[in-house]
């Protein structure tokens, strides 16, 4: 081993094994091996060495078995960076890719952990890219949704590994792979269980087997006219799916592509024009610090976090089933308690929808994910569960009750949780002997479709072990955790109310619903005040309300009280502000508003903006820009305007 070489580097280990040079990523200060221009350099000198040693491979690997690399460190990109220093890094990035590319040594990458974005493109320049079966190994080129491209040749190189429709799907769509869906789609060569990684490693570099190609078939795609074909369908595409005017990049991508095709030397020098371009305008720069946002609270979880197998759901309602779908999909076993055996069936229809929807094509993972499924209404589980959690309705001594029971019947390492963002957490954990066991995880409806779940605590009570549990149950599902204190509708519901008492407030107005809804999703928001108080339920938004004004100023709109004491409950039961049939919403009855729609906007967006502002003055975040982030990620707020807080500071420039 090269003991005396290994002193010189801050970021990467390296070593000789006889005829192999073994390359480590091991950032310093970066949990996600960011990539920066002294980690660049440190490469290029690590790589330089191998050369000078006449090696027969170089092998690049991670010393953090959940990551790879996670691309670029986005803080390089934002701010109005110095444009010389940032084209000379991304300059060199593209020749050091090119060198692994073009070396005479064998060069493979020996993937664990994610791969994104210009982690990826390394690993991509290399002769070979193997990875292991780890549940955390997954690929993905996430530059789209943040407002760039890739500009170090991993989309010349996907392109020609996968072929050309896969691999411009896999770009303009961020797609992230599995492991398994990677080498399907013959982005990477090879898959082995963890353990095996290093001998697959050097079974290539014996026998450097065939070579991921190009299919014959994308050869007759790269003429210009079969370009322009293909370009216009993908715009299509798009369009359905994204804002491309304030998301361009994958758009700005598929028509450099049409310009140049698949070649590296044609394409990447346009991606470089392109990205720096691109980093220019406001809605990147917003896109960007989200990103990085993104990144700072997948970092909060602890490096070596505990693992869970098993998860005991008590409550089969709307909120029990989803959590116990999405925990089916991660991976964990689940047992789903519920007294009342019709809910109980039900329950299990509607998960069996989620995963049919998820495995169209893949029996196999459907009968998978079902069978991780078990129904228990005895609650069995309770003895067993690595963590229990209790999705049951929000009454105080009910839950306290409960409570009490299952600290008495789990095990004492497991984790006990509440799903409540109405109930104080400190009442609940009143009734418990070691209430530092007790935690409150916040699913946001639809579970499905959002990225964060709020960890709720209690600074006085709280144990640090609970909190770093609560962490590393949330990354296993892939979510992402925001730790908030304990008060009455937490963060983003706070947030997300006032929007909806709102456009409740303007339909009392007399302003029609549609044309409300419409200033909503035309500033960016994913759904209308008055569908998102449809798809919650009108009794909880009026529960939720009556909750928050009594700490705080918001108050409750007659209407909606009109509304629920009509039975008018939106989605659940088919009226509310819009009809619905099987849980579809049926066409409006036209109206007619002769008033601006960006007043409306501002009524609306405001009034986010303001709680905000309120939420940080009181001490609920002490970050403002995670702020930004929750309702983001949790509420839906449109990404490119940055978060409530940002968008109001740059709408009083």
């Amino acid at each position: 081993m090269l003991t005396s070489a290994t002193r010189d580097f801050q970021h990467l280990t390296i070593g000789r094994d006889q005829q192999v040079f073994w390359i480590g990523l091991d950032v310093k200060n970066s949990n996600r091996n960011l990539l920066t221009p002294e980690v660049l350099a440190e490469l290029q000198q690590a790589y330089q060495l191998a050369q000078a040693l006449r090696v027969r491979a170089l092998v690049l690997y991670s010393n953090r078995p959940e990551v790879f690399s996670a691309g670029l460190d986005l803080s390089l990109l934002q701010n109005n960076p110095d444009p010389q220093k940032l084209l000379a890094f991304l300059k060199a990035g593209q020749a050091f890719c090119e060198q692994l590319s073009s070396t005479s040594m064998l060069s493979l990458a020996m993937v664990e952990g994610e791969c994104l974005g210009a982690g990826l493109s390394l690993a991509l320049a290399c002769h070979y890219c193997v990875a292991t079966t780890h549940w955390q190994s997954r690929f993905s080129f996430p530059e789209v949704q943040q407002g760039i491209h890739p500009v170090w040749g991993g989309s010349s190189r996907s392109l020609q590994r996968m072929g050309v429709r896969p691999a411009l799907d896999f770009i303009t769509q961020a797609t992230l792979l599995s492991a398994e869906a990677a080498l399907q789609k013959k982005l990477i060569d090879a898959i082995v269980p963890p353990e095996h990684i290093k001998t697959l490693a050097l079974r290539y570099i014996a026998g450097q087997p065939a070579k991921t190609t190009t299919p014959l078939s994308s050869m007759f795609l790269e003429t210009l006219s079969a370009r322009v074909l293909i370009n216009n369908q993908q715009q299509r595409k798009l369009a359905k799916t994204q804002d491309i005017e304030h998301y361009p990049a994958a758009s700005r991508f598929m028509n450099l592509w049409q310009l140049t095709g698949s070649a590296l030397t044609s394409l990447q020098p346009m991606e470089l024009i392109a990205f720096q371009e691109l980093l220019e305008t406001s809605s990147t720069q917003n896109l960007l610090r989200l990103a990085e946002l993104k990144d700072q609270l997948k970092a909060l979880v602890p490096a070596k976090a505990a693992t869970y197998s098993s998860v005991h759901i008590i409550g089969a309602g709307h909120v029990g089933r989803e959590i116990a779908a999405w925990c089916s999909l991660s991976g964990l076993r689940v047992s789903i308690q519920e007294v009342n055996l019709e809910n109980l069936g039900y329950a299990l229809e509607r998960i069996r929808s989620i995963f049919n929807t998820y495995f169209q094509k893949d029996g196999a993972k459907l009968k998978a994910a079902t069978e991780r499924i078990s129904v228990d209404p005895e609650g069995q589980g309770i003895f067993y569960a690595d963590l229990i959690i209790d999705a049951t309705t929000d009454k105080l001594a009910n839950k306290q009750e409960l409570l009490a029971r299952l600290e008495e019947n789990s095990r004492p390492d497991a984790l006990l949780a509440i799903t409540s963002s109405t109930l104080p957490l400190e009442r609940l954990a009143a009734v418990l002997l070691k209430p530092e066991r007790l935690i409150g995880l916040h699913f946001l409806y639809p579970i499905i479709q959002h990225e964060l779940m709020e960890i709720i605590h209690l600074e006085a009570n709280t144990a640090p072990k609970v909190l770093e549990q609560a962490y590393a149950f949330v990354k296993q599902i892939n979510k992402l955790p925001l730790a908030v204190q304990s008060t009455p509708g937490l963060v983003v519901n706070r947030i997300l109310l006032t929007y909806i008492m709102q456009g409740i407030r303007l339909c009392q107005q007399n302003v029609p619903p549609v044309t409300i809804d419409k200033a909503g999703r035309e500033f960016g928001m994913p759904l209308g005040p008055l569908e998102w108080a449809d798809l919650l339920g009108l009794d909880y938004c009026w529960q939720l309300g009556d909750t928050l004004a009594k700490t705080s100023p918001l108050s409750v709109p007659d209407l909606l009280v009109d509304m629920v004491k009509a039975d008018k409950l939106g989605r659940k039961n088919g009226t509310g502000f819009y009809r619905y049939r099987h849980g579809r919403m049926l066409k409006p009855e036209r109206s007619q508003w002769e008033g601006s729609l960006s007043a409306l906007q501002d009524k609306l967006i405001n009034q986010m903006s303001e709680e905000a502002a309120l939420c940080l003055e009181q001490g609920l975040i002490e970050n403002p820009d995670l702020l930004d982030a929750a309702v983001v990620f949790g509420a839906g707020f449109p990404a490119f305007r940055g978060g409530p807080l940002q968008y109001a500071r740059s709408s009083r420039k």
